[in-house]
């Protein structure tokens, strides 16, 4: 059995769309489909992004940190997370862009899911059980049975195994920070005892999302763009 594994869109349309035809053309389109989080923020098309969302028939949606700031003005009071109040008005203006409807489903997203495949569980989470701001520590993990972690949140892909459990991360889709500016995304292979996990790279239209970015005029967009076509994370953002 197959599944795939997306997470970190951030608002950036042209990824999704090319995510959605690389599926669709690899055949993949009718596997059972998990997103991780972060759908909005740092990106020039959050109401086109979410609304397309909207429409796929994924297993499960689950929210991030960016999801939360968004929905939640209180998570934004002395946020860390934001190295300059530019961070803070770009969070403001990206709610601004998005309908009611749209909203609302950011607001009934949950934050964690899992299922069993065969002798596996499947543990999906954004960052890391209790925080959406950290990533998963293998010392706390149940490391004597077979567990699959997937989460998202460092837009970096990660494949590490600890005892009996595997800890993956597919990277981002909208804002790859591993030095590869390509979307990212993973597929999860089970049969029986067996398992691997897949990281695809897919080239997409980098260039668009630039220009909307400048168009719109979007707040705190230079770091933006400059992590768009490195794929290095800047602190201007």
């Amino acid at each position: 059995m197959k599944f795939i594994f997306a997470s970190d869109l951030h608002a950036n349309l042209p990824a999704l769309e090319a995510f959605l035809a690389y599926l669709d053309k690899e055949g993949l389109a009718g596997l059972p489909l998990y997103f991780l989080g972060d759908y909005v923020n740092l990106g020039p098309f959050p109401e086109e992004t979410v609304s397309l969302l909207r429409s796929i028939p994924a297993k499960v949606f689950l929210a991030g940190n960016h999801d939360r700031y968004v929905i939640n003005e209180h998570a934004l009071d002395h946020n860390p997370y934001f190295g300059s109040p530019e961070g803070v008005v770009h969070c403001r203006w990206t709610r601004s862009q998005l309908s009611p409807e749209s909203l609302q489903w950011l607001k009934d997203l949950k934050v964690r899911h899992s299922f069993a495949e065969g002798p596996w569980k499947i543990d999906l989470v954004h960052g890391r059980h209790g925080s959406d701001e950290e990533t998963l520590d293998e010392k706390g993990l149940e490391a004597d049975r077979r567990i699959i972690y997937v989460c998202g949140h460092t837009h970096v892909p990660r494949v590490q195994a600890v005892r009996s459990c595997r800890i993956y991360n597919p990277g981002s889709l909208g804002k790859p920070l591993d030095r590869d500016n390509r979307a990212s995304f993973g597929i999860l292979e089970i049969d029986g005892d067996r398992e691997s996990f897949t990281v695809v790279r897919i080239p997409y239209d980098i260039e668009r999302a630039v220009r909307a970015l400048a168009d719109r005029e979007v707040p705190w967009r230079l770091g933006i763009i400059n992590s768009l076509r490195t794929a290095v994370y800047t602190d201007e953002e």
